[in-house]
């Protein structure tokens, strides 16, 4: 029987199993796909604290696996978590091909963005097309952007990108927003920003990056065309916890809830990174929440 099944080998992941094997505890991450979770999609890496020039997404995971790699006491396992049981004082991991057995288990399995699946969005996806303006908006300074959605995160968005980019546009399918009354006063009092009220992206087009966005009026059908040199989808995340629903507390967005150790309401199972509520979701919260993780699990398995 293992120590500690981690789930998901995402930075938050990464880092808990770190944690746990220099503690001398036999880990195991199970990892549908290849080691890094959301760090493989980013291109740049600029707000990770140690790189003066930024680091690439692909090389950070990279480094991060091949740390954690090096340990005899580490192994992946490549496959899909399914459920988790506890008995008694270890737990089970129902995976494709059988079960994983442990005395710890922390969930990193993270989530990913909600997609327009318009024509463009992929294909500019890191060329103009993102989804994390704390991440990317640094790469439009003084240009023109367009900020999707009408919630919250939409609205903190587009006031984070007023003060960087020249112009903002925030689109949204309705007449009203969905967010708090306070962050739409505050965007308001911003003259570079401007609302595009009831219509919705249905292209995004450019040559090498993304240079328009083509947008239908829902009262007239009209499809216009506006200048921008970015677009930012902020539409929600869908969250990797479908599997832990029955046996976990998740919030309305499923998000596992947790406390300042990381522990779930199931003593002996851990969670970090994105699949947890919390308000700042980033590389280095998700190494810092990963930190946490491992060195509880290692004591909560010391106390066995």
């Amino acid at each position: 029987m293992l120590d500690l099944t981690i789930i998901g080998a995402g930075p938050a992941g990464m880092t808990a199993a770190l944690y746990a094997l220099r503690s001398g505890l036999s880990v195991a991450i199970i990892e549908q796909g290849a080691p890094g979770g959301q760090l493989l999609k980013t291109e740049k890496i600029e707000n990770y604290p140690g790189f003066v020039d930024g680091v690439l997404g692909m090389d950070l995971a990279t480094n991060m696996f091949m740390q954690i790699n090096a340990f005899e006491n580490f192994k992946l396992i490549n496959d899909t978590a399914k459920k988790i049981s506890k008995n008694a004082d270890n737990f089970t991991v129902n995976i494709s091909i059988g079960t994983v057995d442990s005395k710890a288990v922390i969930v990193a399995t993270g989530g990913y963005p909600k997609t327009l699946d318009i024509p463009g969005e992929k294909q500019f996806a890191g060329k103009g097309v993102s989804y994390c303006a704390i991440c990317d908006g640094f790469f439009f300074k003084n240009k023109v952007v367009a900020v999707i959605g009408g919630g919250n995160t939409a609205l903190e968005d587009a006031i984070y990108l007023a003060s960087i980019a020249k112009e903002v546009y925030l689109i949204h399918r309705r007449n009203t927003f969905r967010g708090s009354q306070i962050l739409v006063d505050k965007l308001k009092s911003y003259n570079n920003v401007h609302l595009v009220l009831e219509k919705v992206p249905v292209e995004i087009k450019g040559d090498t990056k993304v240079s328009e966005i083509l947008v239908k009026d829902l009262k007239t059908n009209e499809i216009t065309s506006m200048f921008v040199n970015g677009v930012f989808l902020a539409i929600g995340q869908i969250m990797n916890s479908e599997f832990v629903k029955d046996s976990l507390d998740t919030d309305g967005l499923g998000h596992i809830v947790v406390n300042e150790k990381m522990a779930s309401v199931t003593s002996g199972i851990f969670a970090c990174g994105d699949i947890i509520t919390k308000n700042l979701r980033q590389v280095s919260t998700a190494v810092g929440d990963g930190a946490i993780a491992g060195q509880m699990a290692y004591e909560y398995i010391s106390q066995l």
